[in-house]
């Protein structure tokens, strides 16, 4: 995200905070994982639909067969699928294709609960910390509430919240999706009686969005 975005971001969070009392943290990562499977998939259906190619032009015309037509075949076969495994490698939304959506939202929610322990996001007084995280290659987002929501947020209330971000990070831009969720998390909240010093109010958890991977470099 921009300098821009990032200031946006962080003064929605503030607002979101003064209005509820809760603590509330961004992160946006670029991946949750490499998927290094990905390729083969990609190398697999191009010669797959190479040789379905190949089969229908031998029935269209059996009097090509001959022992280099095989031999064009064979390679023809190979190279397509070498192209598009190419083509996954320098293009994102090619190697997506490839990419199961129940994975996807598999691997960014692991990578969000990791990221929720990791930065001790439980440590506030009452336990009302929210994490919204959002990993761009998969164009998934994931809440998480903490203990103290237990019996007052339901999963499906949480949900809401995703889908209120997804709608706007479909195209990858973050920082609208973000306060999206803000937005969407702060009328949650303040309906089911979250106010201003009814939870943490020591801002202990940071309210610039955090984006792991820039820190690994």
């Amino acid at each position: 995200m921009t300098p821009a975005d990032l200031a946006a971001v962080e003064a929605r969070i503030r607002a979101v905070e003064a209005r509820t009392g809760i603590e509330a943290v961004a992160a946006v990562v670029e991946r949750s994982d490499r998927y290094h499977g990905l390729r083969w998939r990609a190398f697999a259906a191009g010669a797959s639909v190479a040789a379905l190619v190949a089969v229908v032009a031998d029935l269209l015309r059996p009097d090509w067969t001959a022992a280099h037509v095989s031999l064009v075949t064979a390679v023809t076969i190979l190279a397509a699928g070498l192209a598009c495994a190419l083509l996954a490698t320098f293009s994102r939304a090619f190697e997506r294709l490839f990419l199961q959506r129940e994975r996807a939202e598999a691997e960014a929610r692991q990578r969000a609960t990791v990221l929720f322990l990791e930065r001790e996001l439980f440590a506030t007084p009452d336990r009302t910390g929210v994490l919204l995280f959002a990993s761009r290659y998969e164009r998934v987002a994931v809440v998480i509430g903490d203990r103290g929501y237990d019996g007052r947020v339901s999963a499906a209330e949480w949900q809401d919240i995703v889908k209120a971000m997804s709608a706007r990070f479909r195209h990858g831009n973050a920082a609208t999706a973000f306060t999206a969720g803000l937005d969407a998390l702060a009328e949650l909240l303040v309906a089911k009686g979250f106010r201003r010093g009814d939870g943490a109010t020591r801002n202990i958890l940071p309210d610039r969005p955090l984006e792991p991977d820039e820190e690994r470099r």
